[in-house]
C-alpha cells in the first residue's frame, strides 16, 4: 500500500492550474450506465482542478470513456454531479490505476 500512498503524498509538478488540497473521496459510474454492474464505484481523486481531475480506482477505464462523477466535500457530502471524459489511465501498481479525467460538464 505504501505505493499507493507515495503517490498521492508525492510532490506534483504540473502548470499552474489550482488544485484541491487532500485526498477526496470520488463516486463514480460509467455513462451512461448500461446493465446491473454499471452501479457506482468509489475512487479518490489526489488532484481537484476547475477543469478536470486525476482519480484513483480499482478498474481501468477506457481512454474516452465518459464518467458522471460526484466528489464528496471535505465533510463526505457528494457535491453536484458531473460529466468528465477519461483522457488518460495508467497502472498505479497493487492492481490500481490513476484515471486523468477532463470535466465535460
Amino acid at each position: 500500500m505504501s505505493g499507493i500512498l507515495d503517490a498521492i503524498l508525492e510532490p506534483r509538478v504540473h502548470d499552474h492550474t489550482p488544485r484541491s488540497e487532500g485526498v477526496r473521496i470520488v463516486e463514480y459510474t460509467r455513462f451512461p450506465r448500461s446493465g446491473p454492474d454499471a452501479g457506482p464505484r468509489l475512487a479518490f481523486a489526489r488532484e481537484v482542478t476547475a477543469t478536470g481531475m486525476c482519480i484513483g480506482c480499482a478498474e481501468p477505464e477506457p481512454v474516452g470513456s465518459v464518467l458522471r462523477v460526484a466528489v464528496r466535500d471535505l465533510e463526505g457530502r457528494p457535491c453536484p454531479a458531473r460529466l468528465a471524459r477519461v483522457v488518460r489511465c495508467a497502472p498505479a501498481g497493487e492492481g490500481r490505476h490513476w484515471v486523468g479525467l477532463e470535466e465535460l460538464t
